[in-house]
């Protein structure tokens, strides 16, 4: 299996990071995860376009970035060993060496890895069960929690937490008590012909697959509702589900062990669809 480091293409177990890396030391770097279908890579830009935004927020010299033709060059590359018509791509970038402390070296030497692996596509008739964590909440003002941050630890802790618990996935909420997100997805629900989700201002990392889901509800008619909801409120809504770039939206069954939603009976069904259609061509929005 084969790997691009920093220009170059390397058989998996011969690609070297330095011990001195910030990302492996202090979390220092940031990443992307994509869906590509026979080699081509769904919502590409949109990824870029967060990977730059990404950068921005830690003061990280953009035009180290590779562009969207080149990432999409690479995986072009990469997914000819891994035979397999669907792939998950990490695009994974971190500052680089430097000296020993907190602030980052004047002159960036940054490690950036681009990775495949064969994905299979999650069956949409599968329903999740969430449990609500009671060790993570989202802070609006953390900068780790706002990226895709090298730092996944509260992510990983309310995942462990959940399944310790018998759920597939966390729920995660706001430092208010409010309905956040989960530890991979934005969350979503629907009442009658109003979509709900949590408005970005609760600290959620704000997702592709989001912004496609909220792009099409405008170009609908489909009315949003931002409001906030306490975890209990989910089980009025006719459908629950969740939304990431590689799952695509995902219908919620339960919530702490009780039932919500019948999402057959909504527009989740042709949403959904939809979503798989455009992961499954890459189309670029």
């Amino acid at each position: 299996m084969q790997v691009w480091m920093n220009g170059s293409f390397y058989d998996q177990d011969k690609a070297v990071i330095p011990v001195t890396d910030r990302g492996f030391l202090l979390g220092d770097g940031f990443f992307e995860t994509m869906r590509a279908h026979n080699g081509t890579i769904a919502w590409l830009h949109s990824h870029i376009e967060r990977l730059g935004y990404h950068a921005e927020i830690v003061n990280f010299p953009t035009d180290f970035l590779p562009s969207a033709e080149k990432v999409a060059s690479i995986v072009q590359t990469l997914v000819t060993e891994i035979r397999a018509e669907d792939a998950l791509v990490r695009l994974t970038v971190s500052r680089g060496s430097g000296e020993r402390g907190l602030l980052p070296p004047s002159s960036c030497s940054p490690t950036i890895l681009i990775t495949v692996a064969p994905f299979v596509p999650v069956d949409q008739n599968i329903g999740l069960s969430l449990c609500t964590s009671q060790k993570i909440r989202r802070n609006v003002w953390s900068v780790a929690g706002s990226i895709k941050s090298l730092n996944y630890l509260d992510n990983i802790a309310a995942k462990q937490e959940a399944t310790g618990s018998g759920g597939d996935d966390a729920l995660i909420l706001s430092a208010d008590g409010d309905v956040a997100e989960t530890s991979v997805a934005n969350i979503f629900a629907i009442q009658g012909d109003t979509l709900w989700t949590p408005h970005e201002g609760t600290g959620i990392l704000c997702g592709i697959a989001r912004s496609y889901v909220l792009k099409w509800a405008k170009e609908s008619g489909v009315n949003v509702n931002f409001s906030s909801k306490q975890p209990g409120m989910l089980r009025d809504f006719d459908a629950v589900f969740t939304a990431n770039a590689l799952q695509g939206l995902r219908a919620v069954d339960k919530v702490d062990g009780e039932d919500v939603g019948v999402p057959a009976n909504t527009l989740f069904t042709e949403l959904a669809r939809k979503v798989e259609l455009s992961l499954c061509n890459g189309i670029i929005f």
